[in-house]
């Protein structure tokens, strides 16, 4: 009876359109890959996910989709990755031989991974300070980061091009506009067009530099959620890309990783839709260094941040189950 009721419910969790996806970009991952990095400080000498091998069964069952990784302990093949359109000519050379973007779709599948969301964008403020003068901004100057129509359709036909030269396995894959500005893009009638075009939009959510605090930051729940509700209305996928996030520095206090998004649910941002997705980014930016990866035990480390976020998103009680079947059957 028990396995018969484990295998029931899966099965309503595999079926189930109530909730989004949960995902997650493993850093450092190991040693060698990235304490060589230095992205908010050093990160040598930072824990790895590699070091918790076997420590987070729960998560490696349950978590839906993995940038950047698949040698860890993850059951899933899903992954998402960012792109950045617009750095240079060469980059974006619409050759599928020779692009970049082409390469990386085509690393990961022959490694054997599904390509679930690409987060593209022009990075050009970013770009230009990291030394890549070619970089151009995207057509409005209230986020630089949208693309241009024209970019949209070039990459959609690269990727049929590409699938008929037997160079990926699919002719085209889901876009996700990512955005600088919370709510420019629901706002501002000139966008529409170019969401037409993609299949949703991710916004970065951070806890350092100008997003900190909450309450008066850059991004405030109340135009987040308006930029998340309107993505979901238009039919669209929206992703709340959440770090990377604060650790023991000045400003710390217990558990802030959950309180901020305890905040964003209270104040109305979708916690359960089917479209509404929720990816970490808890990569160790300044203070954020001295956080545990693992075990999935501690609720302090990041399996453990990972493992509270899957069961807030997917295990849904079955008695709310319920309740949200019979209200979207009355509708």
């Amino acid at each position: 009876m028990m396995l018969t009721s484990f295998l029931s419910n899966a099965e309503s969790e595999e079926g189930s359109p109530t909730h989004g996806l949960v995902g997650l970009r493993p850093l450092p991952r190991t040693a060698e890959m990235d304490h060589g990095h230095n992205h908010g400080g050093s990160w040598a000498g930072t824990p790895t996910f590699d070091e918790q091998q076997g420590h987070y069964p729960f998560v490696a069952d349950h978590l839906d989709i993995i940038k950047g990784w698949l040698d860890g302990d993850f059951k899933t093949k899903r992954v998402f990755f960012e792109h950045y359109w617009g750095l240079s000519e060469a980059r974006d050379d619409l050759d599928p031989e020779k692009n970049l973007l082409i390469k990386t779709i085509r690393d990961w599948e022959s490694n054997g991974a599904v390509v679930e969301h690409i987060l593209l964008c022009r990075e050009y403020d970013l770009a230009i300070q990291r030394g890549h003068k070619s970089a151009k901004p995207g057509p409005f100057k209230e986020d630089t980061r949208i693309l241009y129509e024209q970019d949209i359709d070039d990459i959609r036909a690269m990727f049929k091009k590409a699938h008929k030269q037997n160079i990926l396995k699919h002719d085209n894959y889901k876009l996700i506009q990512m955005v600088q500005e919370p709510s420019f893009f629901a706002t501002d009638q000139r966008f529409q067009p170019i969401m037409d075009k993609v299949e949703g939009i991710a916004y970065e959510c951070h806890q350092f530099n100008r997003h900190w605090p909450l309450e008066t930051g850059w991004g405030k729940p109340e135009k987040i959620i308006k930029g998340a509700e309107w993505t979901l209305d238009q039919n669209k996928e929206y992703i709340f890309y959440y770090g990377p996030i604060r650790w023991k520095g000045e400003v710390y206090y217990e558990f802030v990783e959950r309180d901020w998004l305890q905040k964003f649910w209270k104040a109305g941002l979708p916690k359960h839709h089917h479209r509404m997705h929720y990816y970490l980014n808890t990569f160790p930016h300044a203070d954020g260094r001295g956080r545990p990866v693992g075990p999935e035990t501690d609720p302090h480390s990041v399996l453990g941040f990972t493992k509270w976020l899957i069961e807030q998103i997917k295990m849904i009680p079955q008695e709310k189950r319920v309740r949200q079947q019979g209200v979207e059957g009355d509708a």
